[in-house]
């Protein structure tokens, strides 16, 4: 039985202008990337590539509208390699348009076009959350039924994985702890799975929340601005995250998110910081158990170093207070969620996100879905 697999060959450089220059980068690469990125690391190169700017063709998630786009603009383009420098849509774009004969992409989600590629990947994030530069597969919105698709395929992985502390230097601070509350939220899935929980999983896994939390000590500690010291921790936790979830799997947190993504907006990462909590309170309420246990180690140190911790029964509730000392958490309500949306949105997760539901440290139910739901309004 495989236990873990990191297919990316991973590296560590301080500069875009270093990766350009070590990868020799040429007129058969095409960087996709967006505007803002480009114009502040690429363009004063003056490199030979081709460019895609996402951002010019849609600046919300990748769709299949943004992908048929980008897929017909570089039909006649010779690309041997993508660079694909960004977040999450972004990537999940550069790993699909990687794909042999991908127009329409429609038929490639849907398994009428074989998903193998004929260029080669290598991936730049510039958020410190998806982990996405060491995972495979990735996530298109269809147009038709307006929801996230997955293509899941162990073809669709980057060759390179380039973390460069620079590209996230200029996060804003809430996308940055959006982002990087993504990241832990891979890592403590993956390491209570009950689907594909294993031992290395757990061990990248533990890394990434440790680094995480001691960050989020540290800022409560010297203030928000202390972030640009920690860069390197947290691409690093990032990376390390993908790395769990990829091999140990997302649960409940990530399925009760969803919805909140497809309806209103909402971030990916703000997403999960609204479960993580209740959901690993859940946990404790209903098993606690070794693996939970471990997760409590981890935070206690961090907590105690910002001074919050008080007893371990309650440290998932002083685990959000955390949370709200780095960055204030709202309310569903605030984002729009009404009480008539609890029970739809618990028939959703439950009808559609089995793949994640499974992988619950405690067999997870409907009726848990609505106590969590509500309690965010």
């Amino acid at each position: 039985m495989q236990l873990f697999c990191v297919k990316p060959k991973v590296h560590m450089l301080d500069t875009f202008a270093e990766f350009a220059e070590e990868f020799a980068l040429n007129k058969n690469d095409l960087l996709l990337t967006e505007t803002i990125l480009y114009d502040t690391f690429a363009k004063p190169l003056n490199l030979p590539c081709r460019v895609i700017l996402k951002d010019t063709y849609d600046r919300g998630e990748p769709n299949e509208q943004t992908v048929d786009g980008i897929l017909r603009d570089i039909k006649d383009w010779e690309i041997n390699r993508i660079i694909a420098m960004g977040g999450g849509s972004v990537i999940d774009i550069g790993k699909v348009i990687t794909v042999r004969n991908a127009y329409p992409i429609r038929d490639v989600m849907c398994g009428r076009t074989d998903a193998c590629p004929d260029k080669a990947l290598a991936i730049l994030p510039t958020t410190c959350g998806t982990g996405s530069e060491v995972t495979f597969g990735g996530i298109i919105t269809m147009r038709d039924t307006g929801l996230k698709t997955a293509i899941m395929d162990e073809r669709l992985t980057a060759q390179h994985a380039v973390l460069i502390p620079e590209l996230i230097a200029g996060l804003p601070f809430n996308t940055f702890i959006y982002c990087s509350m993504d990241a832990l939220g891979h890592s403590m899935e993956s390491f209570v799975s009950a689907a594909r929980g294993n031992e290395l999983a757990r061990a990248v896994g533990a890394r990434s929340v440790s680094l995480i939390l001691d960050g989020y000590a540290e800022m409560i500690l010297h203030g928000p601005d202390y972030r640009q010291n920690l860069l390197r921790n947290f691409i690093i936790a990032s990376c390390l995250a993908g790395m769990a979830v990829n091999n140990g799997g997302a649960g409940p947190v990530h399925a009760l998110a969803y919805p909140l993504g497809e309806n209103y907006k909402m971030s990916h990462g703000e997403s999960i910081y609204q479960f993580l909590c209740p959901v690993f309170r859940l946990y404790q309420r209903e098993a606690g158990g070794s693996a939970l246990e471990e997760v409590l180690d981890m935070a206690e140190k961090p907590l105690r170093k910002c001074g919050l911790f008080t007893a371990r029964k309650e440290i998932f509730t002083q685990l959000e207070a955390m949370f709200n000392r780095v960055l204030p958490l709202r309310s569903l309500g605030e984002a729009g969620m009404k009480p008539e949306d609890v029970e739809p949105f618990a028939n959703s997760i439950l009808a559609t996100k089995q793949r994640l539901l499974v992988a619950s440290y405690v067999p997870f139910t409907r009726e848990m879905a609505v106590e969590i739901y509500r309690e965010r309004l």
